[in-house]
């Protein structure tokens, strides 16, 4: 049972939660100062604290740039262990991410995502209205969420998310290439 949010002092539904980690997001100085401002801004506007998880690559830029990303109602911690990052995310308010699967996570949780990013390997989540695509622009991030925020309808995940026993399905699968599946070890001794 994970405690992510006593530890991290928030409640289910009151907070937002952002991962940044692709170089055209933390690298490039000026965004990465105007995403600060942004995330502060979005705190400010919807009076929830922004949880950002800070990844090893987004914590390098920001102490190489001399920048602090925490601050007033904008908090960092460390990366999370799946349970607890996944509780996170399915009590969220709202998830701001740059990663592939988070954005069918949200879609599958039920969770307004905004993707910050130009291209997704993910369109069925756009498709079915779980996800918007905001860019790098943090002016753009911040309309984004104000539009995910305000949908009124619930979206059903793509049917290839919901599937039942997939496990069965990669068994059978495995199994009917028995030539590969149990083939001698090509690993060096």
């Amino acid at each position: 049972q994970s405690q992510a949010l006593t530890k991290l002092g928030v409640e289910a539904g009151r907070y937002m939660l952002v991962t940044l980690h692709r170089a055209e997001n933390v690298d490039v100085p000026d965004r990465l100062t105007r995403f600060i401002a942004a995330l502060h801004q979005l705190a400010d506007d919807h009076g929830v604290p922004v949880l950002c998880s800070l990844h090893p690559r987004t914590r390098s830029q920001l102490e190489r740039q001399g920048k602090d990303l925490a601050g007033g109602n904008v908090r960092t911690f460390e990366p999370l262990g799946l349970f607890d990052f996944v509780r996170l995310q399915q009590d969220a308010l709202c998830v701001l991410s740059d990663s592939g699967t988070v954005q069918e996570e949200c879609c599958i949780f039920g969770v307004p995502n905004v993707t910050i990013r130009d291209v997704t390997e993910r369109p069925e989540t756009l498709e079915v209205g779980s996800n918007m695509l905001s860019g790098s622009d943090p002016e753009m991030v911040k309309a984004c969420v104000a539009a995910v925020l305000s949908q009124k309808k619930p979206w059903e995940p793509p049917p290839e998310y919901v599937v039942a026993n997939v496990s069965d399905s990669v068994v059978r699968i495995v199994l009917g290439h028995r030539e590969w599946a149990f083939r001698p070890s090509v690993v060096p001794n």
